[in-house]
């Protein structure tokens, strides 16, 4: 028990912690965009004083989220590959990762009705 906990107070000290949760709030910045563009999608608003149409606003944020997403994700999995046990961290904060995504957009949509 006193090993695995010097181990945790070790990434407590490389701000391992900080990471994880900059990573979160960017996936969870993405999972707003995405959820925005898909609500753009259905909506007949002409944004950016009627220049665009919904559908190719809707995209572009949909496409945007999407490689920001790309990005979060890779950089966190990228982090976590040097840590000892990765591959478990990296599956357990993938499916956190996307969990909180897809919450996010329902939680968006359920606003938007």
């Amino acid at each position: 028990m006193g090993k695995l906990w010097r181990k945790y107070l070790a990434l407590l000290d490389t701000d391992f912690t900080t990471q994880v949760f900059d990573n979160i709030k960017n996936l969870l910045v993405c999972a707003l965009l995405f959820a925005a563009g898909t609500n753009a999608l259905h909506s007949e608003h002409h944004p950016y004083m009627g220049l665009l149409t919904s559908d190719v606003a809707g995209w572009a944020l949909i496409a945007v989220s999407a490689l920001l997403m790309l990005l979060s994700v890779s950089d966190g999995l990228r982090r976590l590959s040097r840590l000892p046990y990765h591959t478990a961290f990296q599956v357990i904060l993938f499916l956190i990762y996307l969990v909180l995504a897809v919450r996010v957009v329902e939680y968006v949509w359920d606003f938007r009705a």
